[in-house]
């Protein structure tokens, strides 16, 4: 991961801890899927789009599987200043 898809993965983390209160940590390359439920899935998708003012589409759900797929989607379209 480069260092700006780092810094939106820290930030999802945070989001998951924070935000979502799940207790549960994941690995970059783990399944989001195998950690949250769809409703926690579904919760972090609309904090993630709402913290880095991003539209994630259907196809992004099916792309990213793990941290490190929604850190790079993120981190393409994200501008600048919304980074953690």
């Amino acid at each position: 991961m480069t260092a700006r898809e780092q810094e939106v993965a820290a930030e999802i983390r945070r989001i998951v801890r924070e935000e979502l209160r799940a207790r549960t940590e994941f690995g970059d390359d783990e399944e989001l899927a195998s950690r949250l439920d769809s409703l926690a899935l579904l919760s972090l998708v609309v904090a993630v789009e709402d913290r880095f003012r991003v539209l994630l589409t259907d196809e992004d759900a099916t792309t990213a599987r793990s941290l490190s797929d929604l850190a790079r989607i993120v981190a393409a379209r994200a501008p600048l200043q919304a980074s953690p």
